[in-house]
C-alpha cells in the first residue's frame, strides 16, 4: 500500500513538471535544488482533513473564489483524500451579505494565481486556505435597522425613554428665569440697609466718631485763655503763734486768667492727633458697614444655595422612596431579591440624612440672618443661576488703597506720630500770660489790685520719663504704619483669591452642569437596563442615582460659592456698598 502511494506521488510530480514545461514556465523548476525541495514537500505525509470540524459561513463571492482555487488543483489531487462537500451546499443558498464598514475583523481573501507552477504546491496552499477559513468569525445577515444604527452616529446619544416613575428628569428649576444683576443688587442693597438700621455695631462706631470729635474740641480749647476762679471762706485762727493783723478775715474771691503764648507746638500737635483719631473712627464706621454688608450678602447667598440643595434632596428622597416601594412589591412575589430591597433602603436612609444635613445648614444660616435682619423678609430669587459675573481684577486692586480698614490704620499711624510730637514739645518751656485778681481785703480794708505778668515753666528733669514716653509713642506709630502695609498686602491677596475662586468655581459649575446632563441620561439608561432588560444590577442603578444627585449638588455648591466669592472680592476691595447702590459703570 505504501508503494502504491509513493508511486502516485511520483506520478503527480512528473505530471506537474510536464505541465510546467508546456506552459512556458519550466525555467522556474529547472534548478535541481527547487526540484528537490518540491519532492520533499510532496513526500511529506499529509494529515487527513478534519471533515467533522464545523465550517463557518462566509459570503458567496469568497466561496466562489475558494471553489475556483480548488478546481485548478483538482486534476492532481490524490484519490485517497476525498473532497469535502461541506462548502458546496451553502454556495447556492448563501445570501449576499453586506458587512458594515465598522467591522473589526474583515475577511481578506488571497487569490490563487493561475500560473500552473508545482501543482502539488498549489494544492497544499488551497488546503491551508480552506483550513484557515474555518476559523473565521461568523457574520450573520445584518438587518437594515442594525446597519443604520451602526453607520449613523449622531453627535449626542439619543435619550432613553422615561421610566414609569414620577421623579425621573431634572427639576424644572433649571428652566426658571435667571434674575438680572441690577435686580439682585437692589435686593441685596435693601437687605443691607435694613441691617444697618438695627445694627448695634454700626451705632457703636457712630458714637465713637462723636467721642473723637469731642476730643478734638477739648484739644482746641487749650488755645483759649484758661480762667480759674477761687474762693476763700472766713478763716479762724487758733493756737499759739502770731496772728497777721494786716489780713482781713472776710470771705474773698480770686480770679486767675492764664493764656498760653508759646508751647513749641504741643497744643497744635495734640489737636492734629485728635483729628486723625476722628478720621480713624470714621473709617472704622465705614469698615463696619462694609463688613455688615458682606455678612448679609454671604448669608443670603448661602441661604439660597441651601434652599436649592433642600429641593434637590427632597427629589432624591422621593426617588429612593419610589424605588423602595417598587422593590417591596417585587420582593413579595420573589423573595430572592430581598437583598436589592435592603440596598434600596440603605440609599433611602442616606438620602434622608443628606436632606436633614441641608435643612440644618439652612436653619443655621437663617439664625445668623435673623440676628442681622430681624423679622425682615428678603425675597430671594429661586433660580439656580444668577446673572452675576466677576469684576475686573485690575479695578478691584486699584480700589484696595481706598479700603476703609487700610485708611483707618493709616489714620491711626498719623495720629500716633502727632502724639509723639506733642510729647516731645511737652518737655520744652511753656510761656503763659497770667492775669489775676483777689477780692480779699487786709485788716485796714484795703483790696488788692489786678495783677498781670508772664509765667515761664520748664520741667528740666523728670527722671527720663518724658523721653521714654516720646520714644514709646514713636514706636507705636511705626508699628501702626507697618500694620497698614501688612493690611494692604493682605487685602490685595484677598482680592486676587476671591477673583480666582469666583472664576474657577463658576467654570467648575458649568462642568458640573454638563456632567449632570450626562449622569441624568446614564441613570435613566441604567434603570431601563435593570428594570426591562436585566443587564444591570440594582447597585448600578443606585450608584447612578447617587452620582446624579451629587453632581447636581456640586453644580449648585460651586456656582453659589462663586457668587459668594464675587461679593467677597468687592468686600475685600472696600467697594461692596458702592457696587450695590450704584448703577453699573459703562465700559
Amino acid at each position: 500500500m505504501k508503494q502504491i502511494k509513493c508511486s502516485k506521488r511520483l506520478l503527480s510530480l512528473l505530471i506537474g513538471s510536464f505541465l510546467a514545461l508546456q506552459s512556458g514556465a519550466a525555467q522556474t523548476a529547472t534548478s535541481e535544488e527547487e526540484e528537490l525541495l518540491m519532492f520533499v514537500e510532496v513526500s511529506k505525509p499529509k494529515p487527513a482533513l478534519r471533515a467533522a470540524q464545523p465550517v463557518k459561513t462566509m459570503s458567496a463571492d469568497e466561496m466562489a473564489k475558494m471553489l475556483a482555487a480548488r478546481t485548478q488543483s483538482a486534476p492532481v489531487q490524490p484519490a485517497a483524500v476525498p473532497l469535502t462537500n461541506t462548502a458546496l451546499a451553502p454556495v447556492a443558498k448563501a445570501p449576499v451579505i453586506n458587512t458594515p464598514a465598522v467591522s473589526k475583523a474583515p475577511i481578506i481573501v488571497t487569490q490563487v494565481p493561475a500560473t500552473p507552477l508545482a501543482t502539488a504546491t498549489n494544492r497544499t496552499e488551497a488546503e491551508r486556505s480552506s483550513l484557515s477559513s474555518a476559523e473565521l468569525p461568523i457574520f450573520k445577515p445584518a438587518t437594515p435597522a442594525s446597519v443604520a444604527a451602526t453607520l449613523t452616529q449622531p453627535d449626542e446619544p439619543a435619550l432613553t425613554p422615561e421610566p414609569r416613575l414620577s421623579v425621573a428628569r431634572a427639576p424644572q428649576t433649571v428652566a426658571r428665569v435667571s434674575p438680572g444683576e441690577m435686580e439682585l443688587r437692589n435686593i441685596f442693597y435693601s437687605a443691607v440697609m435694613s441691617a444697618l438700621q438695627r445694627s448695634p455695631q454700626v451705632r457703636s462706631t457712630q458714637l465713637q466718631i462723636d467721642a473723637a470729635k469731642e476730643d478734638v474740641s477739648n484739644a482746641k480749647g487749650q488755645r483759649w485763655p484758661q480762667v480759674d476762679v477761687t474762693s476763700n471762706s472766713r478763716r479762724y485762727e487758733f493756737g499759739k503763734g502770731n496772728r497777721n493783723a494786716n489780713d482781713s478775715n472776710m470771705p474773698a474771691l480770686g480770679v486767675n486768667v492764664a493764656t498760653n503764648l508759646i508751647d513749641f507746638g504741643q497744643t497744635s500737635n495734640t489737636i492734629k492727633s485728635k483729628e486723625f483719631s476722628v478720621q480713624a473712627a470714621d473709617f472704622q464706621n465705614t469698615a463696619q458697614i462694609e463688613d455688615l454688608a458682606w455678612q448679609v450678602s454671604s448669608g443670603l447667598v448661602e441661604l439660597s444655595k441651601q434652599r436649592l440643595i433642600i429641593e434637590m434632596s427632597k427629589q432624591y428622597v422621593a426617588r429612593m422612596q419610589e424605588l423602595v416601594t417598587m422593590l417591596t412589591g417585587i420582593v413579595e412575589a420573589d423573595q430572592g431579591r430581598r437583598s436589592e430591597l435592603t440596598q434600596a433602603k440603605g440609599r433611602f436612609l442616606q438620602a434622608q440624612s443628606a436632606l436633614d444635613n441641608a435643612v440644618s445648614k439652612a436653619r443655621d444660616t437663617e439664625i445668623q440672618l435673623y440676628r442681622l435682619l430681624g423679622e425682615t423678609q428678603v425675597p430671594l430669587p429661586p433660580a439656580m443661576q444668577w446673572q452675576l459675573q466677576p469684576s475686573q481684577l485690575d479695578a478691584l486692586l486699584a480700589s484696595v488703597d481706598k479700603h476703609p480698614t487700610l485708611l483707618k490704620a493709616q489714620a491711626q499711624s498719623q495720629a500716633a506720630f502727632a502724639e509723639a510730637d506733642a510729647l516731645k514739645s511737652s518737655s520744652l518751656p511753656k510761656i503763659n500770660w497770667v492775669v489775676s485778681k483777689d477780692t480779699g481785703k487786709d485788716y485796714y480794708g484795703r483790696e488788692q489790685a489786678w495783677q498781670t505778668g508772664i509765667n515761664v515753666s520748664w520741667g528740666l528733669f523728670r527722671g527720663g520719663s518724658a523721653n521714654a514716653a516720646e520714644q514709646a509713642a514713636v514706636q507705636r506709630a511705626s508699628a501702626m504704619r507697618e500694620e497698614s502695609e501688612n493690611q494692604r498686602d493682605d487685602l490685595q491677596q484677598r482680592v486676587r483669591a476671591a477673583d480666582q475662586d469666583a472664576r474657577s468655581m463658576l467654570q467648575r459649575a458649568d462642568l458640573y452642569r454638563n456632567l449632570t446632563r450626562e449622569s441624568d441620561r446614564i441613570r435613566l439608561d441604567f434603570f431601563d437596563q435593570w428594570y426591562h432588560l436585566g443587564k444591570r444590577t440594582l447597585l448600578d442603578v443606585l450608584s447612578a442615582e447617587s452620582d446624579y444627585y451629587n453632581n447636581r449638588v456640586g453644580e449648585v455648591t460651586n456656582r453659589f460659592d462663586g457668587y459668594s466669592a464675587i461679593f467677597r472680592g468687592y468686600a475685600s476691595a472696600g467697594q461692596l456698598m458702592n457696587w450695590l447702590k450704584k448703577t453699573p459703570q459703562k465700559p
